[in-house]
């Protein structure tokens, strides 16, 4: 089915990962860290390729420590080494579990203690749009174990790595982004008037599949016949007949990489209240897709898209941005909104989403996912229609 679309290779070679490493010692440096002590899954997986969703299950927490100057220390429960040895992490720490009395705290707090201390600061994930998985009470023993270390948030430093994605990285998502494209635009080939959004949702999530995609994370869906007062519920059983209008958003995977971005369909007819919301979430989708380079601020985006569609009759954005990063995460820093300045460089991937709402509240919201280059920007969706498709 992916005749077009060649499937890439999963997993990176040795050298993404060493670049990651070397990237990160050096920033350590510039911010006066010995180590970073990593515990969700994300970050786990960028620094070690580690594929699984054994994560789901919260019975055992996994550790990564990185010092400033060597190669990470995976500290694991004993279930996942045998999983971890497939990665390129050569020092795997194991401790058996579950032991609800001792979850790898003290192996852990052991293996902090010999790291060279010339700073006495170790990064963790407590900062923006990050959270430390462990037992708050296992986070405070391990405080209590450590010696001359201090833990400080190492947040900023992970996102800035994070932030830019590598020409392997940028394969990945522009392969999912297609895919997803190529499935949404065959989807009014397979539905019709009188489906649910239930039904109509798995047969996408079927087609994705098919297409070469791993996993469909999230899939929103929202129905209506003038806007949608939601745009992150799973689907229901409501039915879609004529007059109606639906909304679905994805959040679909290839190698632990995201895309995400929506299409909007109409049922039967559009009303003309919805054609115009249409057009000018479209115009402004169009506007800052051309206002996002090298050079642009995130705010930029925003009060130029916002500016179309104010004029437009847009009654305002409920939502509080019109976009955001993505990648190994289906929402990552920066922001498309009025207060993030965040200036944009090659590498940096955004989902642009203006939002249109109505009167009543509801809105209207496309989008589409783009890369940002050194000259501009590369559309790595396929747009939408500036016409809403229509299910007869």
């Amino acid at each position: 089915m992916n005749k077009n679309n060649s499937l890439p290779d999963h997993g990176f070679k040795i050298n993404e990962f060493e670049s990651r490493l070397n990237s990160a010692h050096k920033k350590m440096h510039k911010y006066d860290l010995d180590a970073l002590l990593l515990t969700t899954p994300h970050n786990f997986r960028y620094f070690t390729g580690f594929d699984s969703y054994f994560w789901e299950s919260p019975t055992r927490p996994w550790f990564l420590i990185i010092p400033n100057n060597k190669q990470p220390i995976a500290v694991i429960p004993s279930i996942g080494r045998s999983a971890l040895e497939k990665t390129w992490i050569k020092n795997i720490q194991i401790w058996q579990s579950p032991n609800p009395e001792d979850e790898g705290i003290s192996l852990l707090a052991n293996v902090i203690n010999k790291i060279q201390n010339k700073y006495g600061s170790i990064g963790i994930e407590m900062g923006k749009e990050s959270t430390i998985r462990m037992p708050l009470k296992d986070y405070f023993d391990l405080q209590n174990k450590i010696k001359g270390f201090s833990f400080v948030d190492g947040s900023k430093l992970i996102w800035e790595l994070r932030l830019y994605k590598s020409r392997e990285e940028i394969q990945k998502l522009k392969f999912i982004c297609k895919t997803a494209s190529e499935a949404y635009e065959n989807l009014p080939n397979i539905i019709g008037i009188n489906e649910t959004e239930r039904s109509i949702c798995n047969k996408l999530k079927i087609d994705l599949i098919k297409r070469g995609a791993d996993h469909i994370i999230f899939m929103s869906c929202a129905s209506g016949t003038i806007g949608f007062d939601q745009i992150i519920y799973d689907p229901t059983d409501k039915i879609l007949d004529k007059g109606k209008m639906m909304f679905i958003d994805t959040g679909t995977t290839f190698d632990g990489y995201f895309c995400d971005f929506d299409r909007n369909f109409a049922f039967g007819s559009v009303n003309d209240n919805v054609k115009k919301a249409y057009e000018a979430s479209w115009n402004a989708l169009t506007q800052g897709i051309q206002i996002a380079k090298p050079g642009k601020k995130c705010s930029d985006i925003y009060k130029s898209m916002n500016e179309i569609l104010i004029e437009a009759g847009s009654a305002g954005n409920g939502i509080g941005r019109m976009g955001h990063g993505f990648g190994l995460q289906l929402t990552e820093p920066p922001s498309i909104m009025l207060n993030d300045d965040t200036i944009l460089e090659e590498g940096m991937t955004l989902a642009i989403e203006p939002v249109y709402e109505f009167k009543s509240g509801n809105m209207l919201v496309q989008e589409e996912d783009i890369v940002i280059t050194a000259s501009g920007n590369e559309i790595i969706t396929t747009r939408s229609p500036n016409e809403m498709p229509l299910i007869r």
